[in-house]
């Protein structure tokens, strides 16, 4: 604070310095009279020249040996400014000089200075000779003698200008200064101005304050330092300027107003309402008072200052009853940053707008007038106004505040707040949704609304189960799912078929939806206009085998969505369509998991991939014609193979190759695999006794795209055993929390060179049916399985597949709870 108001005084103008002047010291041990002076530009030192008013002319020879210069070194300055605990002037120097809160090294006092810096360091100079003396514009002459009258004269080396002649004085006999004259003071906010007229040779001056003529008075100046000041504190011009002091209350960071000290005393004030008056002593350069002045008039401060913008200014609508509740935060403090006194004494103006601009030039409607609270106003700030809600889309309107304290002071406008009414009726559902699927990707196109305020439609995606959306939320309004397992007859005779042993799967459900995109009403009327789709999805995975559910809703331009959401209503349903992909990609090859020799049959079992679109799988043939050998590809030819049906229907062996139809329908595809889609058996019964015969099995979708016979892998009776494999031992079942997985471990390791991999089975239930979730045999001791639902329990087993067609029994289960 001290530094702010030095920096204040000593940037004031124009410059209220000293004149040269020469003062005496006290009488006794020590005895000297002291010279300053303002510099003369151009001046390369300065010498001094003495005599007696006696003497005719001044001698010849000046009374310093060499010109007095600046001090030339930091040790040299330093000595000067600092006499031994006392660093007074090194103190004022490094605030005077500073350039804001960065205080100034007064080591470069005698440096390149800007202008201003060199007038407040002879401001300083003018008051204090130890800044004086090392800024080379001062000198102390020792050799006086007591009670004995001179005359000193001051000459610029360099111009040779006389800067001053004939200043009197008498060794160790003080001059006491006359009292100031003028004195008078202004009033502001918490504020005083008061203002005199010159004393010759002070050097400082003392202000007081007292809250009567006859006090007692209060020193509130701070420092001698004082400026030549040209306005009153209301702006007016001050003729003839005068010297002057601004005697100011103090706050802290928070603006509350605190106590400051002055001379070891601490002052408060001055305080809005209360009268005070002032007085004035000068000081001399050895800062010793002259006579005080008398006191001034008195003047009363008063609160002048605005409070502050009202913060924080919200609008909250309430849409049923179409009202706008306003809220803001409390007002504590004026535009200056100062708390307003007394506290809690605020009050405000709530005034409503049809627009956002000049609140000064706009026609303001007065809303409110809130009483003073505190906290966050809004519980009474309700506009009940009964046309804030328009007869047709959304109105807009905006919002301002102003602070009123108690003395009647207005403040700023606040920011303006906007609350938009809405209309709140929705347009009706979209109809006539219609989905056709390309190679990459879905389109989809819809009857435009024809409400005059749509806005635009948002397409939504899920799953379809057997070529409908399935609410997750009510499984029993999905189509009958019956439960069984496949149970292949490999007797004699004997066709695939289902045990019905119900064994708890969860009826099949399509999923949420998920946000797609939107499209505005102007770009689906074009492009309805053009006959193109309105929307094409390409975010579909390629060669997906699902079926996709598209959802189409309407937005006005009040925001007002059609139907429901998250769950679409009955009538929304309706309008729900299943598309999938133009499937181009083959499923990937079975495994085969048995080769039995019977009499005069074979049965090949297998294990595929699971695919929702798997179709049938077809068994291809070769005779072995080298023993251990594999024959050729082109040697394989079709022998049979059995289709993959949804139960209650059974699985039908083929009896020639499986074509697929000219149009797929989405009410032959479900939303999941099951175990019957990935498992099946065939009895080939056209073999010969006595040959060895290799077998590959492939699958093919209801697209029609079969896998290649090369990606098969081959196998020949002649390689199994009878002896059994052990099974693995599924060690760990850990959860991973980003992203949400599990990871199992198990033993032995792969073994390349005899194991085709591990398959690693699931189930939701402790005794369900465990199904296989790799699409491939896992080459490795660890899988993570990524496709798993927080707070749903599985169930995990694992066995292993040998390169000669053989499957170990499972392994012992795990059980985890993501």
């Amino acid at each position: 604070m001290y530094k702010r108001l030095l920096l204040y005084i000593l940037l004031a103008t124009p410059f209220a310095g000293m004149a040269q002047i020469a003062v005496t010291s006290n009488p006794g041990p020590g005895l000297y009279v002291a010279l300053d002076w303002q510099a003369v530009p151009g001046a390369t030192g300065y010498n001094i020249f003495r005599k007696t008013p006696a003497d005719a002319a001044y001698p010849a020879t000046p009374l310093n040996a060499t010109p007095i210069v600046p001090a030339g070194t930091c040790a040299a300055i330093r000595a000067l400014l600092i006499h031994g605990t006392d660093s007074t002037a090194w103190k004022l120097v490094a605030a005077g000089l500073a350039d804001s809160s960065v205080l100034f090294n007064p080591c470069g006092m005698n440096g390149a200075l800007s202008a201003s810096k060199r007038q407040r360091l002879a401001v300083l100079a003018g008051s204090n000779l130890s800044i004086a003396l090392a800024a080379g514009w001062g000198y102390e002459d020792h050799s006086v003698t007591n009670g004995t009258a001179y005359q000193y004269k001051i000459v610029a080396v360099g111009p040779g200008t006389t800067v001053a002649t004939d200043l009197p004085v008498s060794a160790g006999v003080p001059v006491v200064l006359p009292a100031a004259t003028g004195v008078h003071a202004d009033a502001g906010d918490a504020m005083n101005q008061a203002n005199w007229g010159l004393v010759t040779g002070a050097a400082g001056y003392v202000v007081d304050r007292a809250t009567s003529p006859g006090g007692p008075f209060t020193r509130v100046s701070p420092t001698p330092y004082m400026s030549t000041f040209t306005h009153h504190l209301n702006g007016d011009t001050l003729v003839p300027n005068a010297l002057g002091f601004v005697d100011f209350q103090h706050y802290d960071t928070a603006g509350n107003p605190i106590a400051h000290k002055v001379a070891g005393v601490n002052v408060n004030g001055p305080l809005n309402g209360t009268t005070y008056y002032y007085r004035v002593t000068a000081l001399d350069f050895f800062l010793r008072p002259g006579t005080a002045s008398g006191a001034s008039g008195g003047v009363t401060p008063h609160d002048t200052t605005p409070p502050s913008t009202p913060g924080n200014v919200s609008t909250s609508v309430d849409n049923i009853h179409g009202w706008v509740q306003v809220s803001w935060t409390q007002v504590i403090k004026d535009i200056k940053g100062r708390v307003e006194q007394p506290d809690s004494s605020v009050s405000y103006k709530l005034y409503r707008f049809t627009g956002s601009g000049n609140p000064n030039t706009l026609t303001a409607t007065l809303v409110a007038t809130v009483p003073p609270l505190k906290g966050i106003h809004g519980v009474d700030t309700v506009d009940k106004y009964s046309g804030l809600r328009a007869v047709y889309g959304d109105k807009t309107w905006w919002y301002r505040v102003r602070a009123v304290d108690v003395n009647g002071n207005t403040g700023p406008w606040s920011a303006a707040a906007s609350a938009i009414v809405k209309d709140t009726t929705p347009p009706a559902i979209v109809k006539g949704v219609m989905a056709k699927g390309f190679e990459d990707h879905i389109s989809v196109m819809w009857q435009l609304n024809t409400e005059p305020d749509m806005a635009q439609y948002t397409v939504y995606r899920s799953l379809c189960h057997l070529g409908q959306w399935v609410n997750c939320n009510r499984p029993d309004t999905c189509r009958s799912w019956y439960i069984g397992t496949p149970a292949y007859n490999t007797g004699v005779v004997g066709t695939p078929g289902f045990n019905n042993d119900r064994k708890g799967w969860p009826c099949p459900c399509s999923g949420t939806f998920v946000f797609l995109g939107t499209i505005t009403q102007d770009s689906a009327k074009r492009a309805k206009a053009a006959g193109h789709f309105m929307y094409n999805d390409y975010s579909v995975p390629p060669g997906s085998p699902l079926c996709y559910a598209y959802w189409v809703k309407a937005k006005d331009s009040s925001g007002n969505e059609s139907g429901t959401y998250p769950i679409p209503s009955p009538a929304e349903q309706a309008q729900i369509v299943c598309a999938h992909l133009r499937d181009t990609t083959p499923p990937e090859a079975a495994t085969i998991t048995g080769l039995n020799a019977l009499p005069l049959a074979i049965v090949v079992q297998w294990i595929g991939p699971p695919s929702q679109d798997i179709r049938a799988y077809q068994v291809y043939r070769a005779q072995g014609l080298v023993p251990g050998q594999e024959p050729p590809l082109a040697n394989f030819t079709w022998v049979g193979g059995m289709t993959v049906e949804i139960p209650p229907k059974t699985p039908v062996v083929l009896t020639a190759p499986y074509h697929a139809p000219s149009v797929l329908p989405c009410d032959s595809i479900p939303v999941q695999a099951m175990p019957w889609m990935s498992q099946g058996a065939f009895v080939d019964r056209t073999v010969q006794p006595k040959l060895t015969y290799w077998y590959r099995v492939v699958g093919i979708d209801y697209a029609g795209n079969q896998t290649p016979l090369s990606q098969a892998a081959p196998i020949s009776t002649f390689t199994f055993s009878t002896k059994a494999i052990p099974a693995p031992v599924l060690d760990t079942a850990m959860v991973n929390a980003t992203p949400c997985s599990v990871q199992l471990t198990w033993t032995p390791a792969f073994n390349a060179a005899a194991d085709k991999g591990f398959i690693v089975y699931r189930s939701t239930t402790a005794g369900g049916t465990f199904n296989p979730i790799v699409t491939a045999p896992v080459k490795g001791a660890t899988y993570t399985d990524t496709q798993v639902t927080h707070g749903q329990t599985y169930y995990y087993k694992v066995a292993l597949l040998l390169k000669t067609g053989q499957l170990s029994a499972l392994s012992n289960v795990k059980t985890v709870t993501p």
